[in-house]
C-alpha cells in the first residue's frame, strides 16, 4: 500500500506520529536527530556522536542494550521504554522507542514524549493516596466517635430529618427509651413514649427544624421521672440531622422541692459534666434567664466562670467525700453584666448517675474585713491574689509593687520613729523622691514633719 507512497509524505507522516526521531549506526552511535516537537528541549551538539546507551539512565540500560542486538540481528521491530538525557541542565524524558533496522543496517529509532501519560498516571497516584489517607482519617474519627457515646452518661440519638428514622444512638439512649440496643437504630423517632410524650417532642423536633440553636425542655415519662431534652439540627450537604441529648431527670420530693425553689441563694443542679438539669427561681433572676427550660440542657459555664477553666476546676474538685465551700468566680448574666460569686458545691450519687448541687451567693456588694474608707490600695498580698482573673495581671504587678514600696516605707519610718531624713537615707532615696511616695501612698499628714530628730 505505501510501496507508491513518496518518502517527503513518509517523513511527514513519521514526524506527526513520533516528535523525536534519529538514527543509530552499528557501534550504537546516534548519527542524527530529528525534534518536531516544541516540548522537547534537545541540544545536538551534546547528543550527536555519543552511544545512545550514555544518555539513558542506568536502570534503563540492559533493556536498551537487549533491543538494539535484537534489532540489529535483523528481528522484527522492537519496542520498549525508556528515560533518554536530551539535554544537561534538563530531567530525563521518558520516551516510548520503536527500532527499526534500515536496508543499510543502521538502526532508526522513532520515539514518543511519554511525560503527559507519567504525569497523568502520577496524579492518579496521588488521587488514591489521598483517598487512602481521608478513609482512614475518617476511620480513626468513626471510632473515637462511637467510643465516646459508650463513654458518656447521657442517651445520644442522631435522627434523619426527612425519615424520622433513628441512625445511630447509643445504649444510654436504648435504655432511656425502654428499648434494645441493637434495636434502636432504624426505628421510627420518637419510640417507646406514649402518646402526650411522644407529641411533645416531635414538637420539639419541629421547633428544632426552624432554629440554629439548641431546644431544650423536659418530657414526663412516667409518674415519678421526667427525661430531660435537648434537640439541635444539623444541616450538611443538602441533608439535615437531629442530634438528641437525653438525661434522666428524677423528681425531687415535696419537701425537698420547696425548700430547692424558696431557697434565699441561687441553687443549680448539674450532671457530672457541668450540664444544668434544675435550677431555682433565685439563680434564673441573677441569671437574667426567662424559665428554667432555657437553662436547662445548656453547660454551666455559659453563666458561671471567668472562663471555662473555672467550672472545669471546680467540677474536677467536687467528691461525695469533700464538698466544695466558698470558690470565688464570676457570673455573667445573659443581658451582659458580670457579678462576684462564691460557690459551694456537693456532689450525690444515686444508681444511675451523679449530680452536682451548686449553692452561689452574690458577693459583690460585700466589704472585706479590713476595707476602710480612705484606702485606695490593697493592704497584703493576700488582697492582690484574691483579685486574679478579674484584674488584668499588668495591673496586678503594679499593685503588687506599690504595695511592696508603701510598705517599705512605713517600716522605714517605724523604724525611725517617723523622721523622714533618715528614712530617705536607710531607703536610699532623696528626701524629695520620699516625700513624693508619702503623697503619693497618703503615708503620714504633712511633707515635713520630724524631718531632723535629736
Amino acid at each position: 500500500m505505501l510501496e507508491n507512497t513518496s518518502s517527503e509524505a513518509l517523513d511527514k507522516l513519521v514526524q506527526h506520529l513520533s516528535p523525536l526521531v534519529f538514527s543509530i549506526d552499528h557501534d550504537g552511535l546516534l548519527t542524527d536527530l530529528n525534534c518536531y516537537s516544541a516540548d522537547i528541549v534537545v541540544n545536538r551538539k551534546s547528543v550527536i556522536g555519543k552511544a545512545w546507551k550514555a544518555l539513558v539512565i542506568e536502570s534503563d540500560r540492559q533493556s536498551l542494550e537487549s533491543a538494539l542486538r535484537m534489532a540489529q540481528q535483523g528481528h522484527e521491530i522492537q519496542q520498549l521504554q525508556v528515560s533518554m538525557q536530551l539535554n544537561p541542565k534538563e530531567a530525563a524524558i521518558p520516551l516510548k522507542c520503536i527500532i527499526a533496522r534500515t536496508d543499510q543496517g543502521s538502526l532508526l529509532v522513532a520515539a514518543q514524549d511519554l511525560r503527559p501519560e507519567t504525569n497523568l498516571r502520577q496524579q492518579l497516584v496521588n488521587a488514591q493516596n489521598a483517598l487512602e489517607r481521608d478513609y482512614w482519617a475518617t476511620r480513626q474519627l468513626e471510632a473515637r466517635y462511637r467510643r465516646l457515646l459508650d463513654m458518656v452518661s447521657e442517651g445520644f440519638l442522631v435522627v434523619d430529618d426527612a425519615t424520622g428514622r433513628v441512625l445511630e444512638a447509643n445504649a444510654i439512649a436504648a435504655r432511656l427509651l425502654n428499648t434494645q440496643s441493637d434495636a434502636l437504630v432504624g426505628k421510627a423517632f420518637p419510640t417507646g413514649l406514649d402518646e402526650m410524650a411522644a407529641a411533645k417532642l416531635e414538637n420539639m423536633l419541629r421547633d428544632a427544624r426552624g432554629m440554629t440553636g439548641t431546644i431544650s425542655g423536659s418530657i414526663k415519662i412516667d409518674s415519678d421521672s421526667t427525661l430531660s431534652v435537648s434537640i439541635a439540627c444539623l444541616r450538611q450537604s443538602g441533608e439535615s440531622r437531629f442530634l438528641v441529648r437525653l438525661h434522666s431527670a428524677s423528681r425531687a420530693q415535696p419537701g425537698q422541692s420547696q425548700v430547692f425553689t424558696g431557697a434565699p441563694d441561687p441553687i443549680v443542679v448539674t450532671d457530672s459534666n457541668g450540664y444544668v438539669l434544675a435550677a431555682n427561681e433565685r439563680f434564673l433572676t441573677l441569671a437574667a434567664v426567662a424559665t428554667e427550660e432555657q437553662a436547662i440542657g445548656r453547660r454551666i459555664d455559659r453563666w458561671i466562670g471567668r472562663s471555662s477553666v473555672d467550672v472545669n476546676v471546680l467540677l474536677g474538685n467536687v467528691t461525695t467525700e469533700s464538698p466544695l465551700q466558698l470558690y470565688s468566680s464570676t457570673l455573667a448574666s445573659e443581658t451582659g453584666t458580670r457579678q462576684d460569686i462564691e460557690i459551694s458545691a456537693c456532689k450525690l450519687e444515686d444508681d444511675q448517675s451523679e449530680r452536682l448541687v451548686l449553692f452561689i451567693r452574690d458577693v459583690s456588694r460585700r466589704l472585706p474585713a479590713d476595707h476602710t474608707i480612705d484606702s485606695h490600695l490593697p493592704r497584703s498580698i493576700e488582697q492582690i491574689t484574691s483579685r486574679v482573673g478579674r484584674v488584668p495581671l499588668k495591673e496586678l504587678v503594679r499593685e503588687s509593687t506599690d504595695v511592696i514600696e508603701a510598705l517599705c516605707i512605713e517600716a522605714a519610718l517605724k523604724l525611725t520613729r517617723d523622721n523622714r531624713a533618715s528614712a530617705a537615707e536607710l531607703l536610699g532615696l532623696s528626701r524629695q523622691s520620699l516625700y513624693t511616695k508619702l503623697r503619693r501612698f497618703d503615708i503620714g499628714d504633712g511633707d515635713s514633719v520630724n524631718d531632723v530628730r535629736a
